[in-house]
């Protein structure tokens, strides 16, 4: 029963997110096929179950999309990676990653796939979510920034002192004047730019992957192996500043120290550049200069038809097709032996021929490989493969239906898989 229930709330999403329903193909959304888990405000990660999986699903649905966002504190509630393992694509985003918070009382997810982020207001959270709305982690709605205090510079100066990594420890040393301590709105990325007369380069701290709404930054050097070079090291509690953010033209032959902008607002307006710094060291016998600014860049939110468009054309185009041995229980498959995987172009042909396949009343005997899935977007779709001949039937797995390959699409099928499967 709570298969079918899952099922039957899913097919609305059909268009959306990449599914179709023409003739045998038939993709429907499929989150037995996803791993979920969730990281939460105390740090902790979780798996969430199948029905938690359907849930986000329809949560991002993208035709619900709001264009703003209400004034307010954002409370964190937290945030959930679906990825799709039987696909073996780990480069590719299988399904938007949802983050769930509220503003004044009223739930919201964000629903973010690479470039595109929307949210949607909603009237349900997820079961794995629903106990840690009392712990949430609250956000600005506008990114905020401040000098650090002397005190502050002084402790930032000891733990850079302190050994990290393995033996022989690197020497490293904390730059004056360049201590900063940011209040993270709730999305977007912050970006730094080191400006010299050699040009421009750029360093990138993303909001989402740090999921916490404080960090301290600061310009430091580290020494190893008679090699200097600089970086900024951050911290989300001022302590230990192990995380590092590198140039790709660090190196120095020594640092000769940093002078701090004489002005610098509470708040950021996003897209704004502000100087923070700038330093002096020497490389290869001469003095250089790098100008040290920050830029908050928020994202734009996509809704409407704009969105509708982008997304659905971004899932669809994520395809993938497996043969299988035996049927596939869920994700539980993932690392088993007997399936295996298609080639790009192998897998364009399969979809094609399914599409021009034609109904028929009955199918061949089992193929050697007797199962076919295929993926795209948030969908998949399972068949029984048959021969008769040089004939190729496929048969819905869930309904029963049989449909028969076209002349030419049987042959080069057979050509291609036939044999080895």
């Amino acid at each position: 029963m709570k298969k079918y229930l899952i099922f039957s709330t899913l097919v609305i999403l059909i268009f959306l997110f990449g599914c179709e329903e023409e003739r045998a193909l038939r993709l429907q959304p499929a989150p037995e096929y996803y791993q979920g888990r969730a990281l939460l405000p105390n740090g902790q990660q979780i798996e969430i179950p199948e029905s938690d999986r359907a849930t986000i699903i329809e949560l991002c649905q993208p035709d619900n999309a709001t264009p703003t966002i209400p004034s307010g504190k954002r409370h964190w509630l937290g945030t959930v990676t679906l990825t799709q393992p039987l696909t073996d694509v780990t480069s590719l985003s299988a399904f938007p990653t949802a983050t769930f918070f509220t503003v004044e009382n009223k739930s919201y997810v964000q629903c973010q796939l690479d470039a595109l982020t929307y949210v949607t207001k909603i009237d349900k959270m997820p079961e794995s979510l629903n106990d840690v709305q009392y712990a949430a982690d609250a956000y600005p709605d506008v990114a905020k920034i401040r000098f650090a205090e002397p005190h502050e510079y002084a402790h930032f100066a000891q733990e850079m002192k302190n050994p990290i990594g393995n033996e022989p420890y690197p020497e490293r040393k904390g730059i004056e004047h360049t201590l900063f301590h940011l209040t993270m709105p709730f999305n977007g990325e912050f970006e730094l730019t080191f400006e010299s007369s050699d040009g421009e380069e750029h360093l990138t701290i993303p909001i989402q992957s740090s999921r916490q709404p404080y960090l301290s930054f600061g310009l430091g050097t580290e020494k190893s192996d008679d090699t200097l070079q600089y970086a900024i090291y951050t911290s989300h509690d001022q302590n230990d500043y192990q995380e590092v953010l590198r140039p790709k033209q660090a190196h120095m032959s020594q640092m000769f120290g940093a002078k701090m902008a004489s002005q610098l607002p509470t708040v950021l307006v996003p897209g704004h550049r502000y100087p923070l710094y700038s330093f002096t060291f020497m490389n290869e016998g001469t003095a250089q200069r790098q100008n040290v600014s920050l830029t908050y860049h928020e994202p734009k939110l996509l809704y409407g038809k704009e969105l509708d468009e982008k997304i659905h054309n971004k899932l669809s185009s994520q395809r993938h097709v497996v043969f299988h041995d035996l049927a596939l229980i869920g994700t539980e498959s993932k690392d088993a032996p007997f399936l295996q995987h298609v080639g790009q172009d192998e897998m364009k042909f399969i979809f094609r021929a399914i599409k021009r396949a034609n109904a028929t009343a009955y199918a061949g005997k089992p193929a050697p490989t007797p199962y076919v899935t295929l993926f795209k977007g948030v969908c998949a779709q399972t068949f029984d493969v048959s021969y008769e001949g040089t004939n190729v039937y496929l048969t819905n797995s869930k309904t029963g239906s049989h449909f028969k390959l076209l002349r030419e699409d049987a042959i080069k099928w057979y050509n291609l898989f036939g044999e080895n499967r």
